[in-house]
């Protein structure tokens, strides 16, 4: 049997398309939901993007896809009426994977009325910027 350039050929194109068919694809963000509560997955539950005054806990499920350990999630949470800065958290995990991955901003008081924000940050790029109302 005679192998020639045609079969070297064919053997290279096979190994590039399993070499590339097998690499991830790059983490990326499917949906961000603002919600009165989340489930044990941190999906949303309730979803809202206004909340009554004196509320003193606000969700964000954010579903994001082929997260790796390289990946950072940070959310910031903005009172827009005053320009302060609420609270800031980071989201690293140790395996790769897909799913809810859920924050939270507790004021034990209440939110005062006003208009708010949460800046979504993925590899510490401005993202998204979700906007919510405390009525």
């Amino acid at each position: 049997m005679r192998t020639g350039p045609l079969f070297f050929a064919l053997i290279i194109i096979i190994l590039s398309l399993f070499l590339f068919g097998c690499q991830q694809e790059p983490v990326s963000i499917e949906s961000i939901t603002l919600s009165n509560d989340i489930a044990e997955d941190f999906a949303p539950v309730d979803p809202t993007d206004e909340f009554d005054a004196g509320t003193s806990i606000v969700y964000i499920s954010i579903m994001v896809i082929n997260m790796t350990p390289e990946d950072k999630l940070t959310v910031t949470w903005n009172y827009l009426e005053t320009g302060e800065e609420l609270n800031t958290t980071d989201f690293s995990t140790d395996e790769t994977g897909s799913g809810y991955i859920g924050f939270n901003i507790k004021v034990d008081q209440g939110f005062p009325s006003g208009d708010y924000n949460v800046r979504i940050y993925l590899n510490n790029e401005l993202y998204e910027t979700v906007g919510f109302l405390v009525k």
